[in-house]
């Protein structure tokens, strides 16, 4: 043949693969094939009935289940021999779009026919005699022989007595297995409430009432109203109900779509569940409805269509079921707006927050203070019209008490959503002002204080001036509301209230009078505690002036510290590569040198005592201890007035007061000198350890300046795995002594049983 030749190629199909496309990936089960062919069974006897107008009560459907073998029978119209040849065995051509069908009211319309049972069967017979004919019809097929466009199914034409109806009856693959009770199970939900007779194996599952089923899920629910209904193109009879719990049934009936009559009704209740489509009461699949009110229930219409599958409704059914929900939800809402069941229903209140029909909340209710009644808020502009009006979303009693008085109605909204921004918007749209969020600061005259209260404001400011350097500050007791304990306020001075009833402050206002002589040390940590926190970002070291001058006073040194026990090794800090971010820890520990100081200094077991005993008010201290964070910068405990040689500082139990720390470690008599002005000042405190390593990083408030404290052992530590983290910042300062804390799992290399005990150390401040 030449190049530009022509020729004709045939067209053909791999018939095994269409089955399988036709047949297996839509009816993947005998249960998908039963539900088929009884929706079938259910359509022929519709149309039977309307042809020969008889009452379909009469008749029935019998599903007979066997080991292998399936069996469906009908007495509905039956099938003559062109529906037979042209729309049962050929795919794609139904035989349920005649007039007949559509006033019958059929279930299906898709034509797949008998090609959609063989992804379950082997073998295929139907008998069929149709209501016009007395020829009853046998046809048969095996899958193994279906070829198409071939003559492979066979027809016989039997005259007999019998009554008009198809019989089906299909071999199971052996793939496939199900008994009697699955059946059943399965089939129940789409055949209850058919009005006609459904037995499996002589057993009736269907011709359950449909509205007893309703009116058993009405039951303690009451009518409260029945009216007319339209929008969409949808209209219809809207009776909408509630029970004690405020939850809402909704059944709208005579239901219209562009003015003409649709067959059946729709049923909703308040988180009801799964919504079910039902077609002339037969089940069609789950509906995938979104409302408000999680409405579930059950959509008989006969405008619902399934998909080929049967799975499914088609898109423009899912659709037309969207639009009636959203039209029940929209009148419902305006029904149960008119009762006190829209006080507690939630969902209520969400679905006209949603839609801004805020309108719709006039029956939901609000406190009004100084009552306490819970007053409608259609109501609120009504009740007591003399009294000026103000609300408030807080919890603060100073608040409430201010502002809810004689001459004025507090309406306070609730905690909960969505009832309180429905109350808010309401309230909002009648122009009621909002009680500010601002915390209210009323400060108490110093003449209306205790002498102890004066007394603790005295040395508290004594505090902030020689520990903090805050020289302008005016301090005073305050009744604040919202909550706060210490207001701060920057004016000309640094404005800091404290709360009057604050129970940390009475605690140390109580100390003045029981135990004066730890006064002192407990108004230190007081300040420590509870005012630094508020008042950290003006305190000259978190400001870049204040950490220029610290690092002015600042010299790098290094020195040995001689501790009894055992000997310690030599020193080469190389954290300044660490702390530049031009190397990793790990690689600092396996990649320090050695090299050692000269200079040695004693310490004996004598130099070991406790902070029960050297600093007993700092255990004495009282009241309530604020969560600390370990990153974020804390100042010392200062006690300048206590004198100690200690060197090792021991507690016998952990205490919130020092953060749980039991040993804390004196630094050097030199980097006490020459570098305790940097610890004086608030510092994170960071530590890493490795092999024979321990390095102190205390990093101050603005975070760009640091101080290390670096510390070699000669024996390794007892714990073989390099580790670091950040910890509270719990550093004691006395008057010639400067501890800092050392965590439970590094205790053990600084222990003294005996012997002597050295070790060497570096320190140096980095920018």
């Amino acid at each position: 043949m030449s190049a530009s030749g022509k020729e004709r190629i045939t067209f053909d199909v791999e018939t095994s693969r269409i089955l399988q496309i036709l047949a297996s990936e839509i009816y993947d089960s005998p249960k998908a094939f039963l539900r088929e062919n009884v929706q079938n069974a259910y359509d022929a006897i519709l149309m039977r009935c309307t042809a020969q107008k008889l009452s379909i009560d009469d008749r029935k459907i019998e599903i007979l289940v066997e080991k292998d073998k399936l069996t469906v029978q009908d007495d509905g119209i039956g099938m003559s021999e062109a529906v037979l040849k042209e729309n049962f065995w050929k795919a794609g051509s139904s035989g349920k779009k005649t007039e007949l069908a559509q006033r019958s009211g059929v279930i299906g319309t898709f034509g797949i026919g008998a090609m959609a049972n063989f992804g379950v069967c082997t073998a295929l017979r139907v008998e069929t005699r149709n209501i016009e004919s007395d020829i009853t019809l046998i046809s048969s097929a095996k899958r193994e022989n279906l070829k198409i466009a071939q003559e492979c199914i066979d027809l016989e034409r039997v005259i007999d007595n019998r009554e008009p109806g198809t019989k089906i009856i299909a071999d199971l693959d052996a793939a496939f297995k199900i008994d009697q009770a699955a059946v059943i199970d399965y089939l129940r939900q789409y055949v209850r409430f058919l009005p006609v007779a459904v037995f499996v194996n002589g057993e009736l599952i269907s011709k359950e009432a449909f509205d007893s089923v309703l009116v058993n899920q009405t039951s303690g629910f009451k009518q409260i109203s029945s009216r007319k209904v339209a929008a969409n193109e949808f209209s219809g009879n809207l009776v909408t109900l509630v029970n004690a719990q405020a939850r809402v049934i909704s059944r709208l009936t005579s239901i219209a779509l562009g003015g003409n009559a649709l067959s059946g009704e729709i049923f909703l209740s308040q988180d009801g569940g799964q919504t079910l489509g039902f077609r002339n009461y037969f089940g069609l699949a789950p509906i995938p409805i979104s409302s408000q009110y999680a409405f579930g229930g059950f959509v008989n219409l006969n405008i619902l269509h399934p998909t080929a599958g049967r799975e499914a409704l088609s898109r423009e059914s899912i659709q037309h079921v969207a639009n009636l929900v959203a039209l029940i939800e929209a009148e419902a809402s305006k029904d149960l707006s008119e009762t006190a069941a829209a006080d507690s229903n939630q969902n209520f209140q969400q679905y006209i927050l949603s839609k801004g029909q805020t309108a719709l909340a006039k029956n939901v209710t609000i406190p009004v203070l100084p009552s306490a009644k819970d007053i409608p808020l259609g109501q609120i502009k009504d009740f007591e019209p003399s009294k000026s009006k103000l609300y408030y979303s807080g919890r603060d009693q100073t608040v409430l008490n201010r502002f809810g008085t004689e001459n004025t109605n507090l309406l306070h909204l609730s905690q909960a959503s969505p009832r309180r921004k429905l109350q808010q918007r309401y309230l909002q749209t009648l122009q009621i002002a909002e009680v500010p969020e601002k915390p209210i600061v009323d400060r108490i005259p110093s003449t209306k204080l205790t002498f102890e209260e004066a007394m603790l404001l005295v040395r508290v400011r004594g505090v902030l001036l020689d520990d903090y350097l805050l020289s302008d500050v005016d301090l005073a007791f305050a009744n604040i509301s919202h909550g706060v304990q210490v207001h701060v306020e920057k004016k000309a001075a640094l404005l800091i209230s404290i709360a009057r009833d604050m129970s940390a402050a009475q605690l140390v206002v109580e100390c003045y009078k029981t135990a004066r002589d730890i006064f002192d040390g407990i108004v230190k940590d007081f300040v420590r505690e509870h005012i630094y926190p508020q008042i950290r970002d003006h305190i000259p070291s978190s400001t870049r002036q204040g950490r220029d001058a610290l690092y002015r006073r600042l010299k790098e040194n290094k020195e040995l510290f001689r501790y009894e026990e055992s000997e310690f090794g030599n020193v080469e800090s190389l954290l300044a590569d660490y702390l530049s971010g031009k190397a990793d820890f790990e690689d600092v520990i396996r990649s320090s040198g050695s090299r050692v100081s000269t200079q040695r200094q004693k310490l004996s077991r004598d130099q070991v005592g406790s902070v029960e005993q050297v600093i007993p008010d700092i255990i004495e201290s009282i009241g309530p201890v604020p969560a600390v964070s370990e990153f974020e910068a804390a100042p010392p405990i200062l006690r300048p007035e206590m004198e100690t040689e200690m060197k090792v500082l021991t507690v016998a139990q952990p205490y919130d007061k020092l953060n749980k720390f039991q040993m804390f470690l004196a630094l050097s008599d030199r980097a006490t000198r020459l570098e305790g002005e940097f610890l004086r000042w608030p510092h994170t405190t960071k530590l890493m350890w490795g092999s024979h390593r321990v390095i102190f990083i205390f990093t101050n408030a603005t975070g760009d300046l640091s101080l290390y404290y670096d510390i070699e052992l000669k024996e390794p530590l007892s714990t073989a795995i390099t580790g670091g983290a950040m910890f509270p910042s719990t550093t004691i300062i006395t008057k010639d002594r400067i501890y800092v804390p050392v965590p439970a799992q590094l205790q053990p290399a600084f222990q003294i049983t005996g012997g002597a005990k050295e070790f060497y150390v570096r320190f140096d401040t980095i920018p």
